[in-house]
């Protein structure tokens, strides 16, 4: 969870960012070519026993 602004969010997401821009606080992949890429390395990951990635960001 984090507070921002006075507002508290938290369940965050990371998906592709095609309409309007703005994902509500969630991280947005814009480019289709880095959204497959991106995909493709979570599959990996998946697929390598991975359940956790640790992950720090911040706002710009």
């Amino acid at each position: 969870m984090v507070n921002i602004g006075g507002k508290t969010r938290g369940d965050f997401g990371i998906h592709a960012d095609r309409n309007v821009p703005g994902t509500a606080g969630c991280i947005g992949i814009e480019s289709e070519k880095e959204w497959v890429e991106f995909k493709a390395l979570m599959l990996d990951y998946q697929r390598a026993g991975l359940r956790e990635i640790p992950l720090l960001f911040s706002y710009r």
